[in-house]
């Protein structure tokens, strides 16, 4: 499969799902504590009391629930997310490879703030072009239970998300390609870049879709623009892709983009039709 293209196939989301009381966690604050004396802060009494919580680990199982991805076995199985998980000592990518049959090549992405989701689809691209993946699973998720005030969390009164979503090579049926994933510093290179894609696009078959926060400056000439709307950070665009399979007959191109907020750093993915097979004669 060298050279093959990756595209989105399936996928599903979860939006503030239940929590429930872990009093184990507790145990969780001696460690917390000193993780963020390391950096001159201190435990917000208030963010760090017993309360109910949920884990990346009931994310996954939440976003598996009625087996939404269908009878797979990915050789590539991606966990990625901008908030660390309320328990970090939880391997999250192989409870997730477990699940489907524990036989894929599984790690995390992180400390990247949004663009994580972003690389994971870019990393999987490489996999699938070098021949090293026909199948892969990403999961992109987001729990807003911290030990210390944050202040987009809070400030944005965030809530626990998760999307799923389900990458394969070939032609199997309605899909969107990846066809380029970036990161750029600066809003304006960024800018630049978008309006290039914009302008290549065919006009009203050309869809944007923003997170809550990001694009004000984006000019999208040509384009039907979709915004995020919910109270999240990093699974914006992605519960949005998760959510709108009819995206893959009714546009073209897709474009992903958002901006982060604590660094400006703006992240993009650019998504075209899939492939189709020719009819039979």
């Amino acid at each position: 499969m060298a050279g093959s293209t990756l595209a989105v196939r399936h996928g599903a989301a979860v939006l503030a799902p239940p929590r429930t009381m872990r009093p184990e966690f507790s145990l969780m604050a001696d460690y917390d504590r000193d993780l963020l004396a390391s950096f001159g802060q201190s435990p917000d009494p208030e963010a760090a009391g017993d309360r109910p919580v949920v884990t990346h680990v009931d994310l996954v199982r939440q976003l598996l629930d009625g087996d939404p991805l269908g009878p797979v076995e990915p050789d590539l199985v991606m966990v990625s997310y901008a908030l660390p998980d309320v328990h970090p000592f939880t391997t999250t990518s192989t409870q997730l490879n477990q699940a489907f049959g524990n036989r894929s090549a599984s790690f995390a992405i992180a400390e990247q703030g949004l663009a994580a989701p972003f690389s994971a689809l870019r990393i999987a691209a490489a996999y699938c072009r070098l021949g090293y993946c026909d199948q892969a699973v990403l999961a992109v998720l987001e729990q807003t239970t911290l030990p210390n005030h944050d202040p987009l969390v809070h400030g944005a009164d965030l809530v626990d998300s998760g999307a799923l979503l389900l990458l394969q090579s070939g032609s199997e049926g309605p899909g969107l390609d990846v066809h380029d994933v970036w990161v750029q510093c600066g809003p304006d290179d960024c800018a630049r870049r978008l309006a290039d894609v914009t302008a290549s696009a065919r006009s009203g078959t050309s869809l944007l879709v923003e997170g809550p926060r990001g694009g004000h400056d984006i000019q999208a000439d040509g384009m039907e623009v979709h915004r995020h709307a919910e109270r999240t950070y990093c699974t914006s665009v992605w519960m949005e892709l998760a959510q709108n399979p009819q995206w893959a007959e009714q546009y073209a191109t897709v474009v992903l983009h958002d901006t982060d907020p604590r660094s400006g750093t703006c992240s993009a993915a650019i998504l075209r039709t899939a492939a189709r097979p020719e009819p039979s004669a």
